[in-house]
């Protein structure tokens, strides 16, 4: 085979964004959240990340009804700034997936963490376990990748569903914090942290470092661009797609972010990637319910697993990676890309063991690639509509991403390598199509040379 077929419905796309989107993040960012500040900068980083997401996902939303095609991403820069973007977001997507994957992987491995006495080592051992697990599912097709998917779903909101119902005095709390830190952060005060108590100051670089996170949870929705050309009625079900999947998606992390807020000032442990298992403490069925949340972040990377894989499997169609990598098997799998990415996560979750890499440094190395790469996604939607709304939403989003860049320092080094080694391979690749074509000149004028030889 060497096209994919369009089999993703509505409801199989919305499962997948779900797993890509809700897996890791929701189980992971309320205790990593809580790790980098007070309730009420946590409150506010998520009330902050949300409100900066929405002109990103309308973009999103946008450009994927344009340009619905498994190029996804890769499409939309060349959009921008014209071939060479292409060869600079699909390194860029590329790069993300190599520190991302790991990222899911030992949050699940976390988790378990909680259930058994797994050293270091063990944690890594079972994240790799996890891997095995998200490449074979993928081998087995997008059946099976959507069935995983339904199944992880059921299971995540009957934990959600547990979980609020089990702790709804701590919503009750998260709620009033809420409400207090709205009205602290409308006049922030740098300075030391003073306390968890009312009236607590909100420090900007903490409440930076948290929504810098907490961006994370709202990583996925470009990521579904590459599957959009499997999307069956692309008209009518992307839109729908995108802006379900955001408001279904939003509204959990923020149902979650109180509870976790309101816990936390009740003196509930909730610190670090398996925090939210501080909360099965007061749920009927505790261990049963981590157990589930390993499902999840199973699911989940199984999602980003196949988002990766289709990915790859462009760039080597298109010539941005090596050809063999853009090859089917005779089932429609790509095969040679599910290996790349399983040597590569492989490789980078022993590599966190040996070098102690948090799952927090992971996942803001990820973060600070995709605010590069909205750069690409916001100046494709500004060439590509007219209107005022290009100019609002364009607008609304260069200012969220410069809030979220600007906290990063020698870090950037990652994403502009990447970005430049896309552009030297888009270089590389033009002057080998130029010499190509003067190849087939001088071989064309040959051959009309001797015809003209043989007529006389």
């Amino acid at each position: 085979m060497t096209e994919l077929g369009k089999t993703i419905t509505l409801w199989r796309g919305l499962g997948l964004a779900i797993c890509m989107l809700i897996g890791t993040g929701i189980l992971a960012l309320p205790g990593l959240a809580l790790d980098a500040g007070n309730v009420y900068e946590a409150v506010l980083g998520w009330l902050l990340i949300s409100l900066v997401a929405l002109p990103l996902i309308h973009i999103c939303a946008r450009l994927g009804l344009k340009f619905p095609s498994t190029s996804g991403l890769a499409r939309y820069a060349e959009e921008a700034v014209g071939s060479w973007g292409g060869y600079a977001v699909s390194y860029l997507v590329a790069g993300s997936f190599l520190f991302g994957l790991p990222a899911v992987a030992l949050v699940g491995a976390e988790y378990v963490r909680q259930l058994l006495p797994l050293s270091a080592l063990g944690v890594a051992l079972f994240a790799i376990l996890l891997i095995i697990l998200m490449t074979l599912s993928n081998l087995a097709g997008i059946r099976a990748v959507s069935l995983i998917n339904y199944a992880a779903l059921a299971v995540l909101f009957l934990l959600l569903s547990l979980l609020v119902l089990f702790n709804l005095n701590f919503l009750s709390a998260g709620l009033e914090i809420a409400l207090e830190a709205l009205k602290v952060g409308l006049n922030p005060i740098m300075g030391a942290d003073a306390g968890e108590g009312m009236g607590a100051i909100v420090d900007l670089k903490h409440l930076w470092t948290i929504a810098a996170l907490l961006f994370w949870a709202f990583l996925g929705w470009e990521n579904l661009s590459f599957s959009l050309g499997e999307i069956k009625d692309p008209e009518k079900n992307v839109p729908r797609l995108y802006w379900l999947s955001f408001v279904l998606v939003t509204s959990i992390y923020l149902l979650l972010a109180f509870i976790s807020a309101g816990a936390k000032a009740a003196g509930v442990p909730l610190q670090g990637a398996a925090g939210l298992s501080g909360l099965v403490r007061f749920t009927p069925g505790g261990d049963l319910l981590v157990w589930f949340m390993v499902i999840v972040v199973a699911a989940n990377a199984c999602s980003w697993n196949f988002t990766a894989s289709r990915l790859i499997f462009s760039g080597g169609r298109t010539g941005i990676f090596p050809e063999s990598l853009g090859k089917l098997s005779v089932r429609g799998i790509p095969v040679p890309a599910l290996a790349v990415l399983f040597i590569s996560s492989f490789a980078l979750v022993l590599a966190s063991y040996f070098f102690r890499i948090s799952v927090s440094d992971l996942i803001l190395l990820v973060n600070q690639n995709f605010v590069f790469l909205y750069a690409f996604i916001i100046l494709a939607y500004w060439k590509s509509e007219s209107g005022w709304q290009r100019w609002v939403f364009s607008a609304l989003s260069l200012a969220s991403l410069a809030f979220l860049v600007s906290g990063f320092t020698w870090e950037i080094i990652y994403p502009i390598f990447l970005i430049g080694l896309g552009y030297y391979r888009w270089n590389v690749s033009e002057k080998e199509k130029l010499l190509e074509k003067e190849k087939q000149y001088v071989l064309s004028s040959d051959e009309s040379e001797l015809l003209a030889g043989l007529q006389h």
